[in-house]
């Protein structure tokens, strides 16, 4: 196995996180510090060789530019105009997300990723801020819309690199969502409409976040069960729902004898067109790395190509974003694909070795590992510790990879034509084929996340 990349990946993890947490003054310290050992380092390998210093002179080298972007944002975001606004203003910004309801069913509050592009008349740089506001007129909204609305304005949350939270009432429009985002919108929305004529409403709900990550219409109840049981990852669209999707779509081109570089293209564009059907969020590009890397892992010819595709993955992904050193689903998911990457194999050998099934052994090892690596970083974030998470997992597994595939296929379909037109009918065909799977997805759900003692408290 080749750990190489690995050692500079958690060096930038690291600095982004101290850059974060710190004063600002701190990353530039970081920055100076870490350019000085790059540049010794540079130095040294004259002497020594870069077999021995290559590896420090990479970390640190990173580590330097991570440290200097971040240290540029943060002072960019400190000098912004939006920065210095206090009290009301009118902006133009543009949604970055879709305005997703908070708080207690029937406070009508919702939240969302916005940038402003504009206060009163003046046109500025662009500036991510926070939104939140009630929800009529902005729920029905689409990513790549731009309003101009009233807003009250706040400092930013900590620990991030937005410039200012925002309050907001109801907008005007000011232009449409681009075309990619609106045909998105309408198949998120078809997808709805099919699974509730085609299933009972809990399931009507689950289908959209299992398959698009859509927790809109999910029962209150039955999140609970799902968090519960250690289910809850399945809602929200992670990695293992990138590496399924595209694993498909890479089996069936390699099938019909598509050379593996052309078969990689593929595997590129289907990512590609799953991050803007999901919505390109930072949380979905991370998953979209995490799941290209699993991809990798099951299609290389050699395992240990896997690491440095995490290790990079998440270079890339913490330069892009800095923010995502610090939340926990982003530590998860690089837990996650290590451990699939690392060990998995080995229980699954050892799993064959026992006479298991070749395909039970693949479904037990990757829930196995997953689910023990990551219980640690759960049990940290919540404080809780799922008793039941290794047998739920293990045991809607089988049914895991159907409602990806068949699910993201019927959302496809069904958003040609008309409502009631072939394309619609189709999909609900499709949907409904899904119910025994839905039905024991949401039965393990409530028999092992329903009683008390299937989560425990770990830290009071």
């Amino acid at each position: 196995m080749d750990f190489r990349l690995l050692v500079p990946a958690a060096m930038v993890w690291a600095v982004t996180a101290c850059g974060l947490l710190a004063p600002a003054g701190v990353g530039v310290g970081i920055a100076i510090v870490s350019a000085v050992v790059a540049a010794a380092g540079a130095v040294g390998t004259r002497r020594l060789g870069w077999g021995a210093v290559g590896l420090v002179v990479v970390g640190a080298g990173l580590a330097a530019a991570c440290a200097t972007s971040l240290a540029l944002r943060q002072e960019a975001r400190a000098d912004h105009p939006l920065a210095h606004v206090s009290g009301k203003a009118t902006v133009v910004m543009t949604l970055r997300s879709d305005p997703t309801p908070i708080g207690p069913t029937g406070q009508g509050r919702i939240r969302a990723r916005v940038d402003v592009e504009q206060i009163g008349n003046q046109r500025v740089s662009t500036a991510p801020a926070d939104l939140r506001g009630t929800a009529q007129g902005w729920l029905g909204l689409l990513p790549g819309q731009r309003v101009i609305v009233v807003v009250k304005v706040r400092p930013p949350p900590p620990r991030t690199l937005l410039v200012v939270s925002l309050t907001a009432q109801s907008p005007k429009l000011v232009g449409e969502p681009p075309a990619y985002q609106a045909v998105a919108g309408s198949i998120r929305q078809r997808l709805q409409l099919v699974a509730a004529r085609g299933l009972a409403p809990d399931a009507a709900g689950l289908l959209p976040g299992l398959v698009l990550g859509d927790e809109s219409g999910l029962d209150e109840e039955l999140r609970d069960d799902f968090r519960a049981a250690g289910l809850s990852h399945l809602t929200a669209v992670s990695g293992a729902n990138f590496a399924i999707v595209c694993g498909a779509a890479l089996l069936i081109v390699r099938s019909v004898g598509v050379p593996p570089r052309a078969a990689a293209v593929v595997g590129l564009v289907v990512i590609v067109g799953f991050v803007m059907l999901v919505r390109p969020t930072p949380s979905v590009l991370r998953a979209a790395l995490m799941g290209a890397v699993g991809v990798l892992a099951l299609f290389a010819s050699r395992r240990s190509q896997s690491l440095p595709a995490l290790g990079a993955a998440v270079i890339g992904g913490l330069l892009w974003w800095p923010e995502l050193a610090l939340q926990p689903g982003f530590a998860l998911s690089v837990a996650a694909t290590c451990a699939i990457v690392l060990w998995a194999p080995r229980l699954r050998d050892r799993l064959r070795a026992w006479r298991c099934p070749t395909g039970l052994a693949e479904v037990i090892a990757m829930a196995v590992t997953a689910q023990v690596v990551t219980a640690p970083i759960v049990v940290l974030v919540t404080g809780q510790l799922s008793v039941v998470g290794i047998v739920a997992n293990l045991l809607v597994a089988p049914v895991v990879a159907i409602i990806s595939v068949v699910g993201t296929v019927a959302a496809l379909i069904g958003a040609l034509g008309p409502p009631d037109g072939v394309g619609a009918g189709i999909a609900e065909l499709l949907v409904r084929a899904l119910g025994p799977e839905m039905w024991w997805m949401i039965w393990c759900a409530q028999t092992l996340g329903g009683p008390g003692w299937a989560s425990v408290e770990v830290f009071g």
